[in-house]
């Protein structure tokens, strides 16, 4: 009764965690400037809406200003939405509840579906038994991929971790599953989109001491110390490479934190810190995050070029950019 129990309430702890939850140089590379180079244009951006007790998957369109429910019913919620811009399609995960009847509450009825807005069609790629985690990120413009945790059926203190990797076509490529003893291996850290530390023609990087982070120019040989105590969690390099945006988190705080910085002056423009950001992304020239206003999830279009907000979704009662938990 005593293991049981240790198991229970290890289990207990970590779901809690869960739910807040020098580089060689190639001198002789010909020089390529991106600073004047197109980039994509910003036509709208897929989101998740809450309105009583549906999770629709939305978007918004720009040019229209409009905003069109694409799924979503009272049995169907959705969950968690990634969307390839280089690829245009849309893969996300729904669940038909969260059983908080069980000890551990478990997500059930999940399913994976892809939206492809040339033909706005959906398809059903995959269902899934139920789980007490599952997330899912893009490893890079050909690979997205899902990780989910369940509890093993025949030892109690094990829990299994389903890793499964698609193409944008939702052709599954691979999957694994790992099994994990809670007691003495503990529970498996969740798992982060790769960084990626490079602009594009590798110009400018970014670097991590410890705790500080710092941009280095590669052709000037020079670095800028942007943050310190500090932990990134992700970065986007803007197109043109004239900007860089970081996803991170001060040591001493539980506030994520969003910092533009601009590569060709060298220096940092703005850090959005407002309260409950939970996600972000870089459309061309538009910055978009969540974050907490009044007690509800809003959505914010920044201009990074003007330093203008174009626009901010409040569409039902909470709208999500990338994820939301139903804890």
């Amino acid at each position: 009764m005593k293991f049981y129990l240790l198991c229970f309430y290890s289990i207990i702890s970590i779901l809690t965690f869960i739910s807040f939850s020098c580089n060689n140089n190639d001198d002789n590379r010909e020089e390529i400037n991106l600073t004047n180079s197109k980039i994509q244009n910003f036509k709208g951006f897929y989101f998740i809406s809450n309105t009583s007790n549906e999770y629709n998957l939305m978007y918004y369109d720009f040019l229209e200003d409009s905003v069109v429910k694409i799924f979503g019913s009272k049995t169907q919620k959705v969950i968690e939405v990634e969307h390839s811009t280089q690829n245009n399609v849309v893969l996300f995960l729904t669940v038909s509840r969260l059983n908080k009847k069980t000890a551990i509450p478990e997500y059930e009825g999940i399913k994976l579906y892809r939206y492809d807005p040339a033909s706005r069609k959906t398809e059903l790629l995959n269902k899934f038994s139920p789980s007490i985690q599952i997330y899912s990120f893009w490893l890079d413009i050909n690979r997205y991929k899902i990780v989910r945790v369940f509890f093993d059926e025949i030892v109690a203190s094990y829990v299994n971790k389903h890793s499964l990797i698609y193409n944008p076509f939702g052709k599954l490529l691979s999957e694994e599953n790992e099994v994990f003893d809670l007691v003495k291996s503990g529970y498996p850290i969740r798992e982060m989109q790769p960084l990626n530390l490079y602009s594009q023609i590798k110009k400018y990087q970014v670097k991590i001491v410890a705790d500080s982070i710092f941009v280095l120019n590669n052709d000037k040989k020079k670095s800028q110390k942007i943050l310190s105590d500090a932990s990134v969690l992700d970065l986007i390099w803007a197109e043109n490479e004239k900007h860089l945006i970081v996803f991170y988190q001060n040591s001493k705080s539980s506030r994520y934190k969003i910092l533009l910085f601009d590569l060709i002056n060298n220096r940092i423009v703005k850090t959005f810190d407002e309260e409950g950001i939970k996600n972000f992304d870089l459309i061309g020239n538009y910055l978009i995050y969540d974050f907490l206003e009044n007690n509800y999830q809003r959505i914010e279009v920044v201009n990074i070029e003007k330093l203008l907000t174009v626009k901010k979704i409040s569409v039902g009662r909470n709208n999500f950019l990338k994820n939301v938990s139903l804890r």
